[in-house]
């Protein structure tokens, strides 16, 4: 068998996207109601979940407008086809690219993809999806990504000997990598259950919970004045107040000489409340109104810390830009905790509902990747 080329070795040619797909319109200015028995997934300007904000019944669908009033359109117009590729246009996941396994429909802050010349499997798609989001780089929300820039823009994609994109070596590049992160991911999560071991503790509504101000349980600080954009990249965690990626923005490399923040701590978004569990050492972003805030306790594991975490979210999600928490502010916070019978933060039990919880959806992740493996 001939062992693939590497992307290096491949010949590559920019190519207008135009020419590959065609580029459609999303529809909704106005999102139709969601229902928890929707089975239409509704594709939005998202960062994450594949782009999915929600689902929709094709009733609400069918009934809703494009504005939510007026003059209604053929829900043939509202629906897009399985097998495309949603580029969102506008926003901050502006570039964001998915693949879409099922019918959709969408927000018109989204481009729906779909190939010129044969109907696109998902392991072309995941490639494709990549390197529409390389050129989505050159857009931003003051220069929308729509459909009338699309046509408009080229890409660059690996090329046959006719000078045409080589879809065969797409697939099967996205196939092995896939099947190569599966094989990784499978190994560690058995390590990871085999560490762990479940044991029946009391339901959350069945335990006692109390009150604590965080100021009580946690030395509150802030890391020092640091910016991720005067970082090469590299591999430390650069944690700043973001939502998603356990606060993670980017991955750096350290100053000569430079401190790291330890790890083992809760870290606060002031912005929004987003709380994560640190396990490594790490770089806080610091130095102004919105940076991070750390919280340390002796008593903290990552299992401990991932519970209580999730407590202190829900305790500061009521920050906004327009009301930011601060280190002051954050100390006066209460939160609510599982307590042992002196009355204390029960730390054997949310260590212990985090490893329950864990294994449980470990074990449900196996389950679902090996229903994937059956269906390929």
């Amino acid at each position: 068998m001939t062992m693939m080329q590497s992307l290096d070795e491949k010949e590559w040619k920019r190519i207008p996207i135009n020419s590959v797909f065609v580029i459609g319109h999303g529809f909704y200015n106005k999102k139709p109601p969601m229902s928890s028995e929707g089975e239409v997934p509704f594709i939005g300007a998202s960062g994450i979940n594949n782009g999915v904000t929600g689902f929709c019944t094709m009733q609400a669908v069918e009934d809703n407008s494009k504005v939510g009033y007026g003059p209604n359109e053929p829900i043939e117009r509202k629906l897009f086809d399985k097998g495309s590729i949603c580029v969102v246009n506008n926003g901050s996941a502006i570039g964001y690219s998915y693949y879409q396994p099922k019918q959709f429909t969408c927000t018109h802050d989204v481009n729906p993809l779909t190939l010129r010349d044969h109907e696109m499997n998902e392991d072309e798609a995941l490639f494709l999806s990549q390197m529409i989001r390389k050129q989505g780089v050159c857009f931003i929300y003051a220069r929308k990504w729509r459909p009338s820039r699309m046509v408009r823009s080229q890409f660059l994609l690996p090329v046959d000997d006719d000078g045409k994109p080589d879809y065969g070596y797409m697939a099967q590049y996205a196939s092995e990598m896939r099947g190569g992160m599966l094989m990784r991911y499978r190994n560690y999560v058995a390590g990871q259950l085999s560490q762990l071991e479940y044991k029946d503790i009391p339901a959350l509504d069945e335990k006692e919970w109390k009150e604590f101000r965080i100021g009580e349980l946690f030395e509150v600080s802030r890391p020092k004045a640091r910016n991720k954009d005067d970082y090469d990249m590299g591999d430390i965690p650069f944690v700043a107040s973001g939502a998603m990626n356990n606060g993670v923005m980017k991955c750096c490399k350290t100053c000569e000489g430079e401190q790291l923040d330890a790890g083992n701590c809760i870290t606060v978004s002031p912005v929004d409340g987003s709380s994560f569990y640190q396990p490594m050492d790490f770089l806080g972003r610091g130095g102004a109104g919105s940076s991070i805030l750390m919280l340390r306790n002796n008593d903290l594991n990552l299992f401990r810390g991932e519970f209580m975490a999730r407590m202190i979210q829900q305790t500061c999600s009521k920050y906004n830009y327009g009301h930011m928490g601060n280190k002051d502010s954050i100390k006066r916070e209460r939160v609510m905790l599982p307590i042992d019978e002196d009355g204390k933060p029960d730390y054997a039990y949310m260590e212990q509902y985090a490893k329950n919880m864990m294994l449980r959806k470990y074990r449900q992740y196996l389950t679902f990747l090996q229903q994937r493996s059956n269906a390929r």
